[in-house]
C-alpha cells in the first residue's frame, strides 16, 4: 500500500510543472536546512562542544542551552561558564547570549553584517597570586599556557597595512555583567558590578566624518560600571580601526582608593585609610598609518575627596578635598597644562624628635637600593632617548591647612599648631622658565592656645631655575611667652609677655646671598626670674625703624632704635648670690666643656694658613639707640641694713654705632639716682670692634653717702654721719680691658660710730682720712681704677664701695698716687727717669720734680728717700763711647770734638784721623792699613772702579767700633753714675724746689747696685 501510494506520488510529480517541481525540491531544501541548523546542529554543539572545549582548556566547561534560529539567523546561549580551579568560583560565565547575523546585508555590500550581539551575566573571576616558587601566577595561566601554539610562540612579523576585513554590527551589548579581581600578593580584592556596554552601528572600515550628526556617527559606545563601594565609571565615545581612533569622554564617581593601596603598601610605611577619586576627561588616541600612536587629553578635571593617611590606627593626613583642573595633555606637542591645583582643609598631625619629623619616614619608598639604581638608569636612557614633555600649572592653592607639630627634639614636649595656612602660587612649568610667584599666610600658636600666637604672610618670587627667592614677608605679633618651653632648659627666667613684630623685603639665592630690609618691633616685654617670680628686665615698646641685612655683604644696617620705659633689676641675695649669675642653668656637660677648654688652652694653637685672602668683617651699623623714661634697681640683701638704690628719668641716645674700624658712637644719656642725685653718661664707644674701642665720662653728682650705709659699715669698719660725693669717671678700654681716670671729691666726710663688721678692713681708716681731707673739709682725688667688663655683679653701689675702699688703701699704701692726684696729674712721681749713660735731669724730669715738691709742701709730714738705679746695657754703651771720644780728644790734642762727630764724619786726614790710626795701633798693635784692604772690597762699584771716598768712610767707622768694643766698663762705673743720679735728685728739690734737705735722704745707690733701669726711685715715709 506505502509502495503504491510512492508510486502514485512519483506519478503525479512527473506530471506536474517544472516549476512545481524547483519549488519542491527548494522547499526540500530549506525545510532540510531548518532541520540541520535548528535542531540537529544545536543538538550537537550542546552535547559535544562542552567536552571538547573541556579537554582543550583544561577546565570543566558547561552549556546548558543553545538554540537557532534558521529563518532569522540568530544564535542565543544560555548559561555557558567555564570552571575555576579545585574550589574557586568559575572562571568566567555567561547567563545570556544572541547573535543575530544579517545575510541579506551581508550579501548586497558584501561584508559580514551582524543585526546584533547581546551578552547577558558575563561574570569573570580573575585572581593573582604566587606559587610555591614565589612566582606571580594568575589563575588562567594555565589555559593560556595550554592554547599557545609552537606558531604563537614564533617572533611575531611585521605588521602590514592591509585593510581589515569588512566586519558591521548595528548593536553590540553587554548587560548586567560582573567582574572580581583578587590579588593575594598585595591583599586587594576589587568587585565590579552592573557593567554595561554598548556599541552602535560600528563597522571596521567606518572612517571619520565631519558631516555626520553626533547621534548618527558610527562605532558609538557608551559603557558603565558600579565598584562596591558604590563608585561609578561612566564612558562613552567613538571607536574606528582603521586608521585607529578613539574619541571618547570619561567619567569617574566617588573611586575609594584605599583598595588599590595594598599596590603602594609594600613601598610605604603609611596607611592609606580613607579617601576616594573623581575625574571627569575627554580624551582621543590616533594612529595615522607609519606614524606613532598620538594621544591627547582636555577638559579634565580630578577631585580627591575624603583623604586619609594613618601611622598604625592614628591618623595624620586629612585631606577632605583636592581639586585638579583643567588639564589638557597632547603627545604630539608632548604638553600637559594644569589650569590649577587646590588642596582645601589639609590637616596634618606629626612629631618632631631626635630622630626628624615622624612624616618622612612614612612616606619615604622602601624600595631596594639595586631597584632603585635600576629606575634611575632606565629613566636616564628614556630620556636620552625622548624629548622631554613640557608640563604647566598655571596655578596651586592651599587653603585652610591644618598643621599640627608635636616637639620634642629641643623641649620637653610642645604642641605646635599651624593655622589656618593659605600658599598660593601663579604659573610654573617644568623647564622653570619662569620665576613662581607666590604668596603664604599662616598664623602659628600652641595647641592649647584660645587665640593666634602670631602671623606670618609673604609675598614674592623664586626662580627655581636660577635658585634665587625675592619678596615682602611680614611678622605680626608673634607671642614670645609661647617659646618659654625652649628657654627653661638654658635660662632660670619666665616669660610671660612680649611680642615681636616686623615687615620687610627680602632676596636670597643658592650661593649665600641672602638680605632683608624692614623695621622691627617688640612690645611689652617683660621678663621675670624665676626664684623671686619678679620683673628682671622689660619694657613698653623697642622699636628698629630700619633694619637692613645683607649676607653677601656682610652688612647689617640698623636705622633708629628707640626703646621706651625700659626697666633692669639687678639684685645680690643673702648669699650674695646674683639674680644675673643665676640666670644661666647649670647643665651637666658644663664641667666637661670647662675641662676640655682648660686643656685646649695648654695646647699650642696650630698654625694658621694663608691663603692670600683676607676675608671681610662683617658689617654693623646702627644710627642711633634712644632711650625714653627708663629706669633700673640695685639691691644688696647680703648687707645689715640692706642697701637698695635706683636710677629713675634715665633717657637719652647713642648715635652713629659701627663696627667701621675708626667709626666711634656718640653717648649722651642722663638720669636720676634715688630721685634726686643726677646722673650723666657722654663719650663714645664702640663695642662692635674686634679690638671694643671706650671712651666715656660718668658722672654721679650730690650723692648722700648716708645711703650706702650698709657697704661703709660693713667694709669700712665705719658709719657715715654725713657727706656727700660727686664722682666724675673716664673709662676707656684698651686691649679688652677697662682702665678708668676718676675724678672723686668727697664733700664734708664724716665718719661716725664703728662697727663690729668682720669683713671690715685693717687699714686705718681715720688716718687716712685726715691725711686726704683738705683745710676746706673737701677731699679731691684723681683716681686711677680698672675692671672686668664679662662681670655680671657691676653695679653702681659696688662703684661706691670700689672708690671708697681705694681712697683709704691708697691713701695708706700708695702715698705717690694721691699725691699725683692732688696736684691733677696722673705721672708716676716716684719715678726719676734718665737718659742712657747720664745723670742730667731732663727737662720733663724737673717739671715732675716740681710737681713733687708742690705736693709735698701740701704735705708737710712726709719725707723722701732716694735710690737710683742702671740699666747695664745702654748705660755701658754710652759710658764706653764718652771715654773712647775722651782719649781721641786727649789724643789729637784738640780742645774739642765737632758737634757732629760720629764714626762716619772723621775726617780723612788730619788730628782726628791720626789720633785714630794711633789708638788702634797702639789698642791691637795691628797695622790700621790691614782693615782698610778690607774695607776696598766694599768700596768698589761693579765696574771694578774703587770709590776713595766710601773706603776711607769705610774704614774708619771699622776701626772705630773696634775701638769702642774693645772699652770695658765695670760695676764700679755704674755704681758712681747711680750715685750722681741720685744726688742730682736732690740738689733740683733742695736747691730749685725749696724742699728742706732734712726732708731729703739718699740711699746707698752704689754698694747696693740696682740694675732695672736708667731711673731714680723715690719713696715717702711719714716724719
Amino acid at each position: 500500500m506505502i509502495v503504491s501510494r510512492l508510486q502514485g506520488m512519483t506519478a503525479a510529480y512527473n506530471k506536474a510543472p517544472r516549476s512545481m517541481r524547483i519549488s519542491f525540491w527548494l522547499l526540500a531544501c530549506y525545510l532540510l536546512y531548518a532541520l540541520l541548523l535548528g535542531l540537529i546542529t544545536p543538538a550537537i554543539v550542546r552535547s559535544v562542544a562542552p567536552d571538547k572545549m573541556t579537554q582543550l582548556l583544561g577546565r570543566q566547561v558547561a552549556l546548558k542551552q543553545l538554540h537557532i534560529n534558521p529563518f532569522l539567523l540568530k544564535v542565543r546561549l544560555e548559561d555557558f561558564a567555564i570552571a575555576g580551579k579545585a574550589g574557586e568560583q568559575p572562571l568566567l560565565s555567561l547567563s545570556h547570549a544572541e547573535l543575530e547575523f544579517n545575510f541579506w546585508q551581508s550579501v548586497f555590500n558584501r561584508a559580514w553584517c551582524v543585526d546584533h550581539l547581546q551578552l547577558d551575566g558575563l561574570q569573570s573571576q580573575v585572581a593573582r597570586t604566587t606559587d610555591t616558587k614565589g612566582n606571580i601566577v594568575f589563575n588562567f595561566d594555565d589555559i593560556v599556557a595550554r592554547l599557545q601554539s609552537p606558531e604563537t610562540k614564533e617572533a611575531a612579523t611585521e605588521p602590514t597595512h592591509q585593510p581589515l576585513p569588512d566586519f558591521r554590527i548595528k548593536s553590540l551589548t553587554l548587560a548586567q555583567s560582573r567582574f572580581a579581581f583578587s590579588d593575594a600578593t598585595a591583599n586587594i580584592t576589587l568587585s565590579y558590578h552592573d557593567i554595561n556596554f554598548t556599541l552602535n552601528n560600528f563597522g571596521t572600515r567606518n572612517a571619520v566624518s565631519k558631516d555626520e550628526m553626533v547621534a548618527t556617527k558610527p562605532n558609538q559606545y557608551q559603557m558603565s560600571l558600579s565598584g562596591q563601594d558604590n563608585g561609578t565609571l561612566v564612558a562613552d565615545g567613538q571607536l574606528l580601526l582603521q586608521p585607529l581612533q578613539v574619541d571618547g569622554n570619561l567619567q569617574l564617581n566617588n573611586i575609594t582608593l584605599p583598595p588599590f593601596w595594598g599596590y603602594v603598601q609594600p613601598m610605604l610605611k603609611a596607611k592609606l585609610t580613607e579617601g576616594a577619586i573623581s575625574l571627569k576627561t575627554h580624551y582621543l588616541v590616533s594612529q595615522q598609518p607609519d606614524k606613532p600612536l598620538t594621544y591627547a587629553v582636555d577638559n579634565t578635571y580630578v577631585t580627591v575627596n575624603k583623604l586619609q593617611f594613618a601611622d598604625g590606627d592614628n591618623p595624620v593626613i586629612k585631606l577632605p578635598k583636592l581639586n585638579v583642573g583643567e588639564i589638557t595633555l597632547t603627545s604630539e606637542q608632548q604638553h600637559v597644562n594644569v589650569a590649577d591645583v587646590t588642596v582645601d582643609g589639609l590637616w596634618i598631625n606629626s612629631r618632631f624628635d631626635q630622630h626628624g619629623l615622624a612624616l618622612a619616614p612614612l612616606f619615604t619608598p622602601t624600595s631596594s637600593t639595586k631597584t632603585e639604581e635600576s629606575a634611575a638608569t632606565a629613566v636616564n636612557k628614556e630620556d636620552a632617548s625622548t624629548s622631554k614633555w613640557l608640563i604647566k600649572l598655571a596655578a596651586f592653592n592651599l587653603k585652610n591647612a591644618d598643621v599640627n607639630v608635636h616637639e620634642q627634639q629641643i623641649s620637653k614636649g610642645v604642641d605646635w599648631r599651624v593655622y589656618p595656612l593659605t600658599v598660593k602660587t601663579g604659573s610654573i612649568d617644568s623647564e622653570l622658565s619662569a620665576p613662581l610667584n607666590y604668596q603664604i599666610s599662616l598664623d602659628i600658636s600652641q595647641s592649647n592656645a584660645k587665640g593666634s600666637g602670631g602671623n606670618f604672610s609673604s609675598e614674592g618670587s623664586i626662580n627655581l631655575a636660577s635658585k634665587q627667592a625675592s619678596g615682602k614677608l611680614t611678622l605680626s605679633n608673634l607671642l614670645l611667652s609661647q617659646f618659654q618651653p625652649y628657654l627653661s632648659h638654658y635660662l632660670n627666667i619666665e616669660l610671660p609677655k612680649g611680642q615681636v613684630s616686623s615687615a620687610g623685603d627680602f632676596s636670597a639665592d643658592a650661593d649665600g646671598h641672602a638680605s632683608y630690609k624692614g623695621n622691627v618691633d617688640v612690645s611689652d616685654l617683660e621678663i621675670k626670674d624665676l626664684q623671686q617670680r619678679r620683673p628682671l628686665l622689660k619694657w613698653q615698646q623697642l622699636t628698629i625703624d630700619s633694619l637692613d641685612f645683607d649676607a653677601g655683604k656682610k652688612q647689617l644696617l640698623l636705622g633708629n632704635v628707640t626703646l621706651d620705659k625700659p626697666y633692669a633689676k639687678v639684685t645680690i641675695n643673702e648669699d650674695r648670690s646674683t639674680n644675673i649669675g643665676e640666670l644661666v642653668v647649670k647643665q651637666a656637660s658644663d664641667k666637661m666643656a670647662d675641662t676640655q677648654t682648660t686643656t685646649a688652652k695648654t695646647k699650642p694653637a696650630p698654625e694658621a694658613t694663608n691663603d692670600g685672602k683676607t676675608e671681610q668683617p662683617f658689617k654693623v651699623t646702627v644710627a642711633s639707640i634712644n632711650f625714653n623714661n627708663g629706669s633700673a634697681f640695685f639691691a644688696d640683701n647680703s648687707l645689715t641694713p640692706n642697701f637698695a638704690t635706683g636710677i629713675e628719668q634715665l633717657h637719652g641716645k647713642i648715635s652713629s654705632l659701627s663696627s667701621i674700624p675708626g667709626t666711634k658712637a656718640t653717648v649722651d644719656i642722663a638720669g636720676k639716682i634715688d630721685r634726686y642725685a643726677p646722673m650723666t653718661l657722654k663719650g663714645e664707644i664702640n663695642p662692635l670692634l674686634k679690638q671694643p674701642y671706650l671712651n666715656l665720662d660718668l658722672l654721679f653728682k650730690s650723692v648722700e653717702l648716708t645711703t650706702v650705709n650698709p657697704y661703709s659699715g660693713t667694709y669700712a669698719g665705719y658709719y657715715i654721719d654725713k657727706g656727700q660725693l660727686t664722682l666724675a669717671l673716664n673709662y676707656q678700654l684698651e686691649n679688652n680691658h677697662l682702665n678708668g681716670n676718676n675724678h672723686v671729691v668727697i664733700d664734708q666726710l664724716k665718719l661716725g660710730k664703728p662697727t663690729d663688721s668682720k669683713l671690715a678692713t685693717s687699714l686705718p681708716v681715720t688716718l687716712a682720712i685726715a691725711l686726704l681731707q683738705d683745710r676746706h673739709g673737701v677731699i679731691d682725688l684723681g683716681l686711677p681704677v680698672s675692671g672686668d667688663l664679662d662681670n655680671p655683679d657691676f653695679s653702681f653701689g659696688g662703684v661706691l664701695l670700689t672708690v671708697l675702699t681705694n681712697v683709704i688703701t691708697k691713701a695708706v699704701t700708695a702715698p705717690f698716687s694721691f699725691l699725683a692726684g692732688l696736684i691733677s696729674s696722673d705721672e708716676e712721681l716716684n719715678l726719676v727717669a734718665f737718659d742712657a749713660g747720664s745723670s742730667k735731669l731732663s727737662k720733663a724730669e724737673q717739671d715732675k720734680l716740681q710737681k713733687l715738691a708742690s705736693a709735698l709742701a701740701d704735705r708737710p709730714k712726709l719725707t723722701l728717700s732716694i735710690e737710683a738705679s742702671v740699666d747695664p746695657q745702654p748705660d755701658s754703651q754710652v759710658l764706653a763711647e764718652r771715654r773712647l771720644q775722651r782719649q781721641l780728644l786727649q789724643q789729637s790734642g784738640l780742645d774739642n770734638l765737632p758737634d757732629d762727630f760720629s764714626a762716619s764724619r772723621i775726617p780723612a786726614s788730619g788730628k782726628l784721623t791720626d789720633a785714630l790710626l794711633a789708638l788702634y795701633q797702639k789698642q791691637f798693635n795691628i797695622d790700621p792699613t790691614i782693615e782698610k784692604a778690607k774695607a776696598e772690597k766694599a768700596a768698589t762699584d761693579d765696574k771694578g772702579k774703587v770709590d776713595t771716598n766710601k773706603l776711607t768712610t769705610l774704614w774708619h767707622i771699622g776701626l772705630y767700633n773696634q775701638l769702642l768694643n774693645a772699652e770695658t766698663i765695670t760695676d764700679a762705673d755704674l755704681g758712681n753714675l747711680a750715685q750722681r743720679r741720685s744726688q742730682s735728685v736732690k740738689a733740683f728739690l733742695v736747691d730749685n724746689a725749696a724742699v728742706a734737705p732734712e726732708r731729703v735722704f739718699l740711699l746707698d745707690s752704689k754698694t747696693k747696685l740696682n740694675r732695672s733701669k736708667a731711673e731714680a726711685q723715690l719713696s715717702l715715709s711719714a716724719n
